[in-house]
């Protein structure tokens, strides 16, 4: 039988390292054989619910299980996070169904999740690539068209912009601050695309520090949301985990955007 451990194995193996810190069980049984798990972006109730109906024993999501983000290893938590109405709701709903739940983060950014993103934005190949830092050169074309590009790439309605220039900006050096990277606690990443030049960048979740940062420097952003740049790729990997143990079921659940515009 498969455990929750032959999982964790399989993706230390497809990274080259351990897991990373934020990474690994956070709920639930270690030891555990598994059937059947549900991949997804974050560990909603509806997650939850979707996983325990299928009578899966394993959750894996993306996402911190809990809030504040990264708790209960976070420093400087309150006092009474854990009895939070949204904390408390998951917990109790992991606890009917007996799930445990494994969080693989980075591992799966690394694995999966940026190459995804950019192959369905039909970006190619990357021009300069460290890490995950991946810059991307595409024909010069003005804002307006990339921004319908994206929007038919990813299927999506609405993405919101920030234009440095105006919508006729003409770009061409792409970036790509997946996920969370395009908020401000993440500029620093920004900063590493800027230093290769990039003059564009299509971004998961921004806020306005965010979107300022570039913005200064009359580089615009595309934001698609944090959910629909990060989907893709842990459907991707769902498919990994299915060839890697086909003896146990693996179902990936979409997390739709939570925002819409009205």
């Amino acid at each position: 039988m498969t455990t929750v451990q032959d999982i964790v194995t399989y993706v230390e193996t497809l990274t080259g390292h351990r897991l990373n810190a934020d990474e690994g069980i956070r709920y639930g049984p270690s030891t555990r054989e598994i059937s059947g798990a549900t991949v997804c972006w974050m560990a909603t109730p509806t997650a939850i619910h979707a996983c325990g109906s299928k009578r899966h024993d394993l959750l894996i999501g993306h996402e911190s299980l809990f809030y504040p983000y990264n708790a209960p290893d976070a420093p400087n938590l309150p006092a009474d996070w854990a009895n939070w109405p949204t904390n408390r709701q998951r917990r109790e709903t992991l606890d009917a169904y007996g799930l445990t739940f494994l969080r693989l983060h980075g591992s799966v950014d690394e694995i999966s999740i940026f190459d995804e993103f950019a192959r369905m934005l039909k970006l190619g190949s990357p021009v300069f690539a460290e890490g995950l830092v991946k810059v991307y050169e595409i024909t010069p074309r003005p804002m307006g068209d990339l921004v319908e590009h994206v929007k038919e790439c990813l299927g999506v309605p609405h993405v919101r912009v920030s234009l440095a220039q105006g919508i006729d900006q003409v770009v061409h050096r792409v970036g790509l601050p997946w996920g969370g990277l395009g908020l401000f606690v993440n500029v620093s990443y920004q900063q590493k695309l800027i230093a290769q030049g990039c003059d564009v960048f299509i971004s998961g979740e921004s806020d306005n520090y965010g979107f300022r940062f570039a913005q200064e420097l009359g580089i615009p952003t595309i934001e698609t949301s944090h959910e629909v740049s990060e989907d893709p790729g842990l459907r991707r990997f769902t498919e990994l985990l299915s060839s890697a143990f086909p003896e146990v079921t693996f179902e990936f659940l979409e997390t739709p955007c939570v925002w819409q515009v009205i």
